[in-house]
């Protein structure tokens, strides 16, 4: 890669990192300080996705007037301002919780927009799954020591103490990511950009499986990210026993995102997305089954190994779908309209877990249908995305 490159990549590793280490404990952290109210969590959440959809929409007309690298840079501090925001209120962060959501979405929306615009603009097509895979190595690396002793301080200091530490660290990171920006060239553009036209198109299959993939993406990793952890604390009850299988987890991704970015060939992605979602889509159909200890040390094991896989193929498969779509419309184009199918997914997803939590007798039972529900729409987007373009396996 690039110099330009190597330091768009730092910056990401960085951005991922800080994500990776907040991210650990946030929604049991929400869910604690707001009296074990998953409704306001969740509210929050829909929240912020929306305002990560508004803030796509906003870097569309804003890159007219700020280059782009500013854009990244307004994006990383307003996700710090969220932990900046949850470091001053403390204990009393009960009223602001859901408004909470507009700083986090702002700053995700406007980061993504930004990255997704440089890595389709510094990175070539054959580098961009690598580029995916060592920016979640970062994440994972962090994972492997925060975690354990997150979880360590969390019990050891009692209260939300051990949390703050947490998101300070998140801070710092995201600081440090905001400074290597100006290694970054930016750039602007004359013509606005036309999504809506875009997400109006029929019948162009490179651009209907983009969304269908954008889709899925959305819905698996919002109901991943949320329930999965609040499903691992119901059953462990104990946040030092998930910080400890967070770091090992976090060992496994690493070295297996360092092997796939080292051996991975864009000849390799429709056999390893296949093995991706098949053994993804197995794992949570036994979680929803076996609610118990075991299973979910079996379900850390096995997501460590293969979700960064699936996370690194799709993301690339989005640039290499939009690079083809055509139609009168730019890379840039299909990549920011892509979000909104993204955005639909993540809202759909909080929403059909807010409706299952509210009529079924536990919390316990409606994880287990959003297990089944994630591992369905792992098969389905695979089976969709085959018959449509073949994962561009003749590319």
């Amino acid at each position: 890669m690039t110099s330009k490159a190597k330091f768009l990549l730092a910056v990401a590793m960085l951005f991922s990192a800080g994500n990776s280490v907040a991210s650990t404990f946030i929604n049991v952290f929400l869910m604690r300080s707001t009296h074990n109210s998953i409704d306001l969590v969740i509210w929050q959440s829909i929240l912020n996705y929306l305002i990560l959809l508004i803030a796509f929409v906003s870097g569309t007309r804003l890159l007219s007037k700020l280059s782009i690298t500013k854009i990244f840079r307004l994006g990383i501090i307003a996700q710090a301002l969220y932990y900046v925001i949850i470091l001053i209120m403390r204990n009393n962060l009960l009223p602001f919780i859901v408004p909470l959501g507009i700083f986090s979405g702002l700053g995700q929306g406007l980061y993504w927009f930004s990255l997704n615009l440089l890595i389709g603009d510094i990175v070539t097509e054959d580098n961009q799954a690598k580029f995916f895979s060592y920016q979640q190595m970062m994440g994972f690396i962090f994972g492997i020591v925060v975690p354990a002793l997150s979880g360590f301080l969390i019990v050891r200091m009692g209260g939300l103490s051990g949390y703050y530490v947490l998101f300070a660290i998140s801070i710092f990171l995201f600081l440090f990511g905001i400074f290597l920006i100006k290694n970054i060239s930016g750039f602007k553009t004359e013509k606005k950009m036309n999504i809506l036209g875009v997400l109006k198109l029929r019948g162009n299959r490179y651009w209907d499986s983009n969304a269908i993939l954008s889709f899925s993406m959305g819905f698996k990793g919002v109901l991943n990210s949320l329930i999965f952890v609040l499903f691992a604390y119901l059953i462990f009850k104990n946040e030092s026993t998930m910080g400890n299988l967070g770091s090992f987890q976090a060992i496994l991704s690493a070295i297996s995102s360092l092997i796939f970015a080292r051996l991975f060939q864009k000849s390799h992605t429709r056999m390893m997305y296949f093995i991706t979602c098949s053994l993804s889509f197995l794992t949570f159909v036994f979680l929803a089954l076996f609610a118990n200890p075991i299973m979910m040390i079996t379900g850390y094991v096995i997501f460590g190994i293969i979700q960064s896989w699936g996370s690194a193929i799709a993301n690339a498969m989005n640039y290499r779908l939009s690079t083809r779509g055509g139609n009168g419309f730019s890379q840039r184009e299909y990549i920011v309209a892509s979000e909104f199918p993204i955005a639909l997914g993540r809202v759909l997803g909080l929403l059909l877990a807010l409706l299952l939590t509210q009529i079924l007798p536990s919390a316990l039972t409606a994880y287990r249908f959003l297990f089944i529900a994630t591992g369905l729409m792992w098969m389905l987007e695979f089976i969709i995305i085959d018959y449509k373009v073949k994962w561009l396996k003749n590319d």
